[in-house]
Order: C-alpha cells, then structure tokens, then sequence
C-alpha cells in the first residue's frame, strides 16, 4: 500500500505569540488525519464511541526543523511505526511537509486503546485491529510489547 497523506492550510488560530504554529496544532491536525484515515476504511469516531473505546497518547515527541507560516499548505504524513501483537500498543509517525516537498516536523506519538468505561487500556476489538493493520508501515516498523499496559 502507498503512503498516507493529507492537507492542511495554516490558519491565524494555530500561531502563538510569536507567529509560530502552536505543536498543539501540528498534533491536532495529524490527529484528524488519522481519524480520517479510519474513517476512510469504515470505522468513524462514532464507532469508536459505540464500543466504548477511544485512542490515547502516553507519549509525543515532536522535533521542529523549519519554520511554516500562516497560509502555507502543508502536507501531513501517516505511518505506523510500532503495533503489539495484540494491538493494545501503537506508535504513529507524522512528517510535516512544506509546499517545497522539505521537512518541517517530525512528530512520534504512542498510544494505547482505552476502555472509556473502566479508564484502562484494552486491547482492541477485531475489527480495529485489522483496520490498524491497514495503515502504511513505516522502514523502522517495530513489534511493540504488549505487557506495559495489560496485565
């Protein structure tokens, strides 16, 4: 399967202070790309709602390479980089692209499934897990431990 990827246009709302995109915005935007990517392939937040079940970060790591002005059209890209066997963990890979095709930002996130009843980590249903199977893997896919989070 080719890579994953999507659009955004720089708005006023995502500067800070300084006239810099706001890392919360870079997340948030990577993030509705993946909901968008799952919803694509069947599987909208309402159904995670309806199982119960939602997505979680338990860690971000963003590195800031160039700078994006308001405006700019940037390109987001979506690989997972780590899933346990279970699927109970993940980790994602976003590069932000400028319009020259170069790199403005690297984000690594990793999450877990988190029964919204209980507030623990579950692993996923059947179904969500093989839509996770459907997502681009990244050249350093790794198999993650399923142990840090179930017991």
């Amino acid at each position: 399967m080719k890579g994953y990827s999507g659009t955004y246009e720089i708005r006023w709302s995502d500067l800070d202070a300084n006239g810099h995109v706001n890392y919360a915005a870079y997340i948030d935007a990577a993030g509705d790309l993946r909901y968008r990517f799952f919803t694509e392939r069947e599987f909208p937040p309402e159904r995670f709602e309806q199982l119960g079940i939602g997505p979680i970060y338990t860690a971000i790591h963003a590195q800031f390479l160039r700078e994006v002005r308001m405006g700019e059209t940037i390109t987001i890209t979506y690989s997972l980089s780590g899933l346990s066997p279970q699927g109970a963990r993940w980790k994602v890979h976003h590069d932000v692209l400028k319009s020259n095709r170069k790199k403005a930002v690297s984000i690594d996130l990793e999450g877990a499934i988190l029964n919204l009843t209980t507030r623990k980590p579950v692993p996923p249903t059947l179904e969500l897990l093989q839509t996770f199977n459907l997502i681009p893997r990244s050249t350093d896919f790794e198999i993650l431990s399923e142990t840090r989070w179930i017991k």
